[in-house]
């Protein structure tokens, strides 16, 4: 019976061992990797409601976001009523913005989807889930059980950041991301809280973000969804303007 149970013990230290080892052997992309698929997803779908504060007075907006991959995207305006229907769509390199007083999309600068929409709070890329781009080379060091992420951008990629460095949980679920300019000097820190746990993923759904100049914003997702059917002609110019 000793030996059962010594020999039981054995497989046991040896699995968990074998547990430890797959988990040191993860590099810098492999946990880049895994944490944008877990944020991003295949497909994404869900609310956001952001309220931005600029010089102490705040403003507060609510969108609906429909995502699939990096390279299609659309953020639909609810709220403030004013700007209800107005919108941005992302399709490859193209981007678009439309408001119903325009009466048609008018196309923007790539580098737009990296730009604050409000000159401060998160970018169309970030309402997107597209903040960890394949746009970045990574390393990687270990705090306790937490990934640090250092991404750097490659050769004329349409960034604006110099740097981020990402906090990364166990579980790949993102906790910080520090943007950095490009001489190293700290722009902006979102810090990721208040998780849930979904199929295949546990994910963030409250988000602060705080200027160097002092400004700040508070993103909640609400109603998210994964791996969701996404018709075609959502990412269209024409679905984009057929709101009103």
């Amino acid at each position: 019976m000793d030996h059962v149970k010594k020999t039981a013990l054995a497989i046991m230290l040896a699995t968990l061992a074998c547990v430890v080892c797959a988990a040191e052997d993860y590099d810098a992309f492999d946990v880049l990797a895994r944490a944008r698929s877990n944020w991003q997803g295949e497909t994404f779908h869900g609310f956001v409601t952001l309220e931005v504060v600029q010089g102490g007075e705040p403003r507060l907006y609510r969108f609906e976001v429909w995502s699939q991959g990096d390279d299609l995207g659309l953020v639909r305006f609810l709220a403030p009523e004013a700007d209800a229907g107005s919108g941005y769509l992302m399709a490859g390199d193209e981007v678009w913005y439309y408001a119903p007083a325009i009466g048609k999309a008018v196309p923007l600068p790539s580098i737009a989807v990296a730009d604050s929409l409000f000159g401060s709070g998160p970018a169309l890329e970030d309402l997107l889930h597209g903040t960890l781009s394949d746009q970045y080379d990574a390393t990687m060091a270990r705090d306790g059980t937490d990934y640090l992420l250092t991404l750097t951008p490659k050769p004329d990629a349409p960034v604006v950041y110099g740097s981020l460095v990402v906090r990364v949980r166990e579980d790949f679920a993102i906790l910080l991301v520090e943007y950095y300019d490009q001489r190293g000097g700290l722009l902006r820190t979102a810090t990721f809280s208040e998780y849930v746990a979904l199929p295949g993923r546990v994910i963030p759904t409250l988000i602060v973000i705080e200027e160097k100049n002092g400004d700040r914003s508070v993103e909640r997702l609400e109603n998210v969804e994964f791996g969701v059917a996404i018709d075609p002609s959502v990412f269209t110019v024409a679905n984009l303007e057929a709101a009103q």
